[in-house]
């Protein structure tokens, strides 16, 4: 199975350049495709800076706003597909945004995927979280008028009218059969991806890869509201992951190896373990803490 990143940016380039620099140091030989989404002026300047990281680099230029291309983010990654990706070598796409930390090979964090399943961080039915998550439980007018969109949408043109999947959209891998049947259906200007997405695998019969460590944290879940930092490693609300609180789980064997978000440079030579562990325990000790 050919693992490929798709790299989705759309500002800070000095940031995407050191996230770039330390998932090729990590992962020689694995494709880089890279998908921009910011301003369609700036993609000249995107490609200059960062194009060398990647195998391949695509601009999506529609003139959409920031907020339709945030909750409408697979109409992105279907516009790559249609206009590039379905010509690239992959079988298995890992998303990874620009402010994420994938401190391990591809290879190694995503090695329970199985050739034809889909990765969806936070994977849970309708019934789970209908009552508190703001996408589903209905009081705000404009998503309640977007859900039933897609409710009625998926009843027409797959006759189905089973329960809602959902997601966080953070740690995410597709499999190219995945791609290839939405993007011939021509994906639906409805719903929220972080439900869209994992109800039409659903419709697809794409099978779940399920046995995973990546639990992200539902802020709005009211039995997680109060989870510790560590509980926060994965979180789909702007909170960013502290320098400290990489270290820590830099240091332990099993500690988290993807972070989101995380919106600074990041030191990629620092190696996990015993070395992130002295870095640690010099920073406490010297009182610094970010």
């Amino acid at each position: 199975m050919t693992l490929a990143i798709l790299f989705w940016f759309y500002k800070d380039f000095g940031v995407c350049e050191n996230r770039l620099s330390g998932l090729r140091a990590r992962n020689p030989g694995v494709p880089i495709y890279g998908l921009y989404g910011g301003e369609a002026a700036q993609a000249p300047e995107a490609e200059r800076r960062l194009g060398r990281w990647f195998d391949d680099f695509y601009a999506f230029v529609e003139p959409r706003g920031a907020q339709w291309k945030w909750q409408h983010g697979d109409q992105l990654i279907a516009a790559w597909h249609r206009d590039r990706g379905a010509t690239l070598a992959w079988d298995s796409l890992v998303i990874v945004q620009w402010d994420m930390l994938l401190l391990a090979p591809l290879r190694q964090l995503f090695a329970a995927v199985k050739p034809g399943e889909a990765l969806f961080s936070g994977l849970r039915p309708e019934r789970e979280v209908a009552d508190w998550w703001g996408w589903l439980n209905g009081i705000d007018p404009d998503k309640r008028a977007d859900r039933d969109a897609f409710r009625a949408y998926l009843a027409e043109r797959h006759g189905y009218r089973g329960e809602l999947l959902c997601c966080l959209f953070i740690v995410v891998c597709l499999p190219r059969r995945f791609l290839d049947l939405y993007v011939a259906e021509g994906p639906p200007e409805v719903g929220f991806l972080e439900y869209k997405l994992p109800t039409l695998a659903r419709v697809y019969g794409i099978p779940f890869c399920e046995n995973h460590p990546y639990r992200p944290w539902w802020a709005s879940d009211p039995a997680t509201r109060q989870a510790p930092a560590r509980e926060r490693l994965l979180n789909a609300v702007g909170e960013d992951v502290s320098f400290d609180t990489v270290l820590a789980e830099m240091a332990r064997p099993e500690g988290g190896r993807i972070i989101h978000p995380y919106r600074k440079p990041f030191p990629n030579r620092l190696p996990p373990g015993r070395p992130a562990g002295v870095l640690a325990l010099m920073r406490r000790l010297g009182g610094r803490a970010s």
